[in-house]
């Protein structure tokens, strides 16, 4: 009899010790800092067919750093890669010292339809409220009816405007190339061909089809030409990407949003 109590009184002395560790654990795991996820989620817009936008910044970012880079994963709606990128971006901490913003999909409703342009058949990347052309409404690139006519126009619009990014990365495809950034140096360009091993090349307006062979109404000409104080370029991803080159491509935006070499 007085064996099983040394055995029972043995098991709930074990039973405790563990109890405790797991509320310790617990306890740690409240306190610490998630590896991945949004600190701040805020709405930028809303798409044509009601669907919000949102921008969020990742768990680990700085606070109000005046340093802030923004990853846009796709604007096109048949251009989904640069999705992965942020969702790998998702998954991971940032160091204290950055600050990254990330908007998965501008143009949601482009993504269900699978579609380059919006529900309302505009491009986005065409229809910015800077050297903005009317153009052919049956054409892929199509302008719009006016300029910033849309709401995913806006709601990019909105996102720059409240974030203030020193850089914005946007993710399209698939030209497996990074573009040169309008109105800036391709100094941010340079770097992260340097850091992804993909080619840092200006890309001709006529190899998108553009009818004036030069781009008009991007968002990236917007942002260039409306804030001085930042450089949006274009990362053009291929027809397909290997999810190591995803893996890359997201250290490289935690890199970039390190570094203040590469400020504009």
């Amino acid at each position: 009899m007085k064996l099983w109590l040394i055995v029972i009184e043995g098991a709930l002395a074990a039973l405790a010790i563990f109890a405790g560790i797991w509320a310790f654990q617990i306890w740690q795991d409240s306190n610490s800092p998630k590896a991945g996820g949004c600190q701040e989620t805020i709405v930028v817009g809303k798409s044509v067919n009601g669907v919000e936008i949102t921008a969020c910044r990742l768990i680990g970012s700085a606070i109000d750093s005046k340093n802030a880079l923004l990853v846009i994963g796709t604007i096109h709606g048949d251009e989904p890669d640069g999705k992965r990128v942020i969702d790998k971006l998702l998954t991971q901490a940032v160091s204290k010292e950055s600050e990254i913003w990330v908007i998965r999909d501008g143009n949601p409703d482009g993504a269900v339809l699978v579609t380059r342009r919006n529900a309302n058949r505009v491009d986005i990347n065409r229809n910015f409220p800077i050297k903005w052309e009317a153009s052919d409404p049956t054409a892929r690139t199509y302008s719009g009816p006016s300029p910033a006519s849309e709401p995913e126009t806006l709601a990019l619009m909105q996102a720059v405007q409240k974030i203030q990014p020193t850089r914005i990365v946007v993710f399209h495809q698939p030209y497996a190339q990074i573009d040169c950034p309008p109105e800036r140096p391709a100094t941010i360009s340079d770097r992260l061909s340097q850091i992804t091993g993909y080619k840092s090349e200006c890309i001709p307006g006529e190899k998108s089809g553009s009818p004036t062979n030069t781009y008009t109404g991007t968002f990236t000409i917007w942002v260039n030409s409306t804030f001085p104080d930042t450089t949006a370029v274009t990362f053009e991803l291929g027809l397909t990407t290997l999810d190591a080159k995803i893996q890359t491509i997201a250290k490289a935006m935690r890199t970039l949003a390190a570094e203040t070499a590469y400020l504009p």
